[in-house]
């Protein structure tokens, strides 16, 4: 599996992919655009270090864990 700070999935290749933001976060027009335009999924409240960080937007596919994932 390709590093998960490459931008691309590791399954299908596809640069399309997402962050998966967990919790509740509050409501703003950015945050709307971003799922909106796929560049963000929210993950819902329970996470955990295994939760995955990416989403590809093309074959589905989840991946990256949070306790190795660095902010930024």
């Amino acid at each position: 599996m390709k590093n998960q700070n490459d931008n691309s999935c590791p399954f299908c290749k596809s640069k399309n992919i997402a962050r998966i933001l967990y919790g509740m976060p509050a409501s703003s027009k950015k945050l709307d655009k971003d799922i909106k335009s796929g560049k963000l999924i929210l993950g819902g409240c329970f996470v955990s270090d295994n939760s995955p960080v990416f989403q590809c937007n093309e074959c589905g596919k989840k991946w990256g864990e949070r306790g190795s994932h660095s902010k930024g």
